[in-house]
């Protein structure tokens, strides 16, 4: 059985799938969470379903292009392969993730309330239980092995794939100063519009980067002003909360990549000016996902107005933080970019 005395928790700037991923990696004794979060600042709007994403690739797509990561996915079709996975794992010495609907999760407000796809670790089974860690809420402890079982199988669940998933063993991520120039530099001129990214060659030009920002804003704003709003749009609504937190999450760590990864790129005088303003950018997104829960669940039409007004104005604010870090890169100095 594995060690259930020593997991640690990975920052809260990270989706319930992320953070799994990382207690994967803590697992292993890789700690540089910068370097896995911190290479993808940017924007993407999907008008169906309703969504957007600060994104250019899934993380497991980044980290098998950065630092050849490949996450293992494992197809499960009945109960008797589940156990036999997730024991013959664990047996191995491997902690699991896998997808639950987090309506069967008694340690979450959720419990037998909100049906919605969510992903946990287990790193023991013992009698029936399940050494359960959930680093999203910060929980670990035994649970029957029936709720997990239950929540795996959920609709919810299926309808993005019954999987089970793990990491072989990995190493320290590293990255050249060179390649830190070259992911922040990328991610500004995507962003700007400057370029567009490969991946997504095949996406309309006005849903990326502050094009798809402003798309968003506006389609953000019609929303808004229908007739009872936080009814029409509820679960839309419900998404968009947790993607415009997720926004500000990707801003945190390219600021962290920037500043324990590409310090020496940036003088002084710029490092204390791009502190402030990826403070406030990374503050006002938070804020927005807030207000948005607060809304809709009170169903209360100002706090979404004022959420609407508030995403206009961040268009306004990532434009001068992308263009301030371009400008402070030593290569626009050179005049190179």
């Amino acid at each position: 059985m594995l060690s259930v005395d020593t997991i640690e928790y990975p920052s809260k700037y990270l989706s319930c799938y992320e953070s799994v991923l990382m207690t994967l990696l803590k697992h292993q004794g890789i700690n540089d969470e910068a370097a896995l979060f911190g290479t993808q600042a940017y924007f993407v709007f999907t008008p169906e379903p309703m969504g957007i994403s600060p994104k250019l690739h899934s993380v497991d797509d980044e980290w098998q292009r950065l630092y050849g990561y490949q996450v293992q996915i494992q197809p499960i079709a009945d109960e008797a392969a589940l156990r036999h996975v997730v024991n013959h794992n664990l047996a191995q010495g491997v902690p699991v993730c896998l997808p639950v609907d987090i309506f069967a999760l008694p340690h979450t407000m959720h419990y037998q309330q909100l049906h919605q796809h969510h992903y946990v670790n287990l790193f023991a089974a013992e009698n029936g239980r399940y050494y359960l860690v959930c680093p999203y809420y910060r929980f670990q402890g035994w649970v029957d092995a029936a709720l997990v079982h239950d929540g795996f199988f959920s609709p919810v669940v299926a309808a993005k794939g019954a999987v089970v998933i793990t990491l072989p063993q990995v190493e320290r991520p590293f990255l050249t100063e060179a390649t830190v120039l070259n992911l922040i530099e990328e991610n500004c001129r995507f962003m700007l519009n400057l370029a567009a990214p490969a991946a997504l060659a095949q996406e309309a030009l006005h849903l990326l980067g502050l094009a798809g920002l402003q798309t968003f804003a506006t389609t953000f704003q019609q929303m808004a002003d229908t007739s009872d709003s936080a009814v029409v749009f509820k679960s839309d609504y419900i998404n968009l909360s947790r993607h415009l937190t997720a926004v500000g999450h990707s801003r945190y760590w390219f600021q962290q990549l920037i500043a324990q990864q590409g310090s020496g790129l940036f003088s002084p005088g710029s490092q204390e000016m791009l502190a402030g303003e990826f403070t406030a950018v990374i503050q006002a997104w938070k804020s927005l996902g807030l207000q948005l829960g607060m809304g809709v669940h009170g169903q209360r039409a100002a706090i979404i107005q004022r959420v609407a007004a508030g995403i206009q104005e961040m268009h306004k604010q990532e434009t001068r933080l992308f263009n301030t870090v371009l400008g402070a890169l030593p290569t626009y100095e050179q005049g190179t970019l």
